[in-house]
C-alpha cells in the first residue's frame, strides 16, 4: 500500500537517493530542496525550510494529494552554514530547521495514530574526528530526536537518526555508495512494521545492509 514520503534536501546530497527509494516502492514522494536540480519524477517543491509560510504552502499541497504524511527523512545538513559560523548559532539554526518541518507534520502523524521520523546528520555530533563545536549542530539534532521520542512515547510514531562521515576527501564513487547506503537504511526504518525508535546509527558500520 502507497504511503505519504516527504524527503527534505539538505546538504548532505543524499536526500535525492532517499526519495528515489520510495519511489521505487510506489510511495506518492513529495521532494522539498533548497537549491540544485530534484530529480525530476518526483514531486518537487524548491522551499526554505524556515520560512514557515513557505513550509506550510509546500506541505498543504502536498498533503492536498496524498494525505496527511506517512513518513518524513530530513537531511539535517544546512546548504547556508559557513565554516567561521559560531557554533551555539550552528546548532541553533539546524535545530530549528529540523523543528520547524518536524512541527509542521507531527500533528498529522499524531492524528493518524502512527509515522516514521528520519533525521540524517553528520558523526561530527557523536565528537569523532574533530571538535565537538563543529559537531555541535548535529549533536544538538540528536538531543531533539531523543526529545522526540519522549513525547511520542505510546504512538506508533518512530524517530532515528542516521549518522555519517565526512566526504571532503572521498571520491565520487565513495559519495554515491554512502547515499545509497543512507537511502537504504532510511527505507529499513521507516517500514510500517519497524518499531526501532530513538537509535542514532553510523552508517560506516552498516556494509551489510543489502542493496535495493
Amino acid at each position: 500500500m502507497s504511503r505519504s514520503v516527504l524527503v527534505v534536501s539538505g546538504a548532505s546530497g543524499s536526500a535525492e537517493s532517499v526519495a528515489a527509494a520510495y519511489a521505487r516502492q510506489d510511495d506518492w514522494v513529495g521532494f522539498l530542496y533548497e537549491r540544485g536540480t530534484p530529480p525530476g519524477e518526483l514531486y518537487n517543491v524548491r522551499c526554505d525550510v524556515s520560512d514557515g509560510l513557505q513550509l506550510d504552502a509546500a506541505v498543504s499541497e502536498f498533503e492536498t494529494g496524498h494525505g496527511a504524511v506517512d513518513v518524513l527523512v530530513v537531511d539535517a545538513d544546512r546548504h547556508d552554514r559557513d565554516a567561521e559560523e559560531n557554533p551555539v548559532a550552528a546548532a541553533a539554526g539546524t535545530r530549528a530547521r529540523a523543528n520547524a518541518i518536524i512541527g509542521r507534520t507531527l500533528p498529522g502523524m499524531r492524528e493518524a495514530g502512527h509515522g516514521r521520523i528520519v533525521l540524517i546528520a553528520s558523526t561530527k555530533g557523536l565528537g569523532r574526528g574533530s571538535a565537538l563545536a563543529g559537531g555541535a549542530p548535529h549533536a544538538d539534532l540528536m538531543s531533539l530526536a531523543w526529545h522526540l521520542v519522549h513525547e511520542c512515547r505510546g504512538s506508533d510514531v518512530t524517530v532515528n537518526v542516521i549518522t555519517y562521515g565526512s566526504t571532503h576527501d572521498a571520491g565520487r564513487q565513495a559519495r554515491t555508495l554512502r547515499a545509497r547506503q543512507i537511502a537504504d537504511l532510511a527505507v529499513h526504518l521507516t517500514r510500517p512494521e519497524a518499531t526501532d525508535t530513538g537509535a542514532v546509527i553510523p552508517i560506516e558500520v552498516l556494509a551489510a545492509i543489502p542493496s535495493r
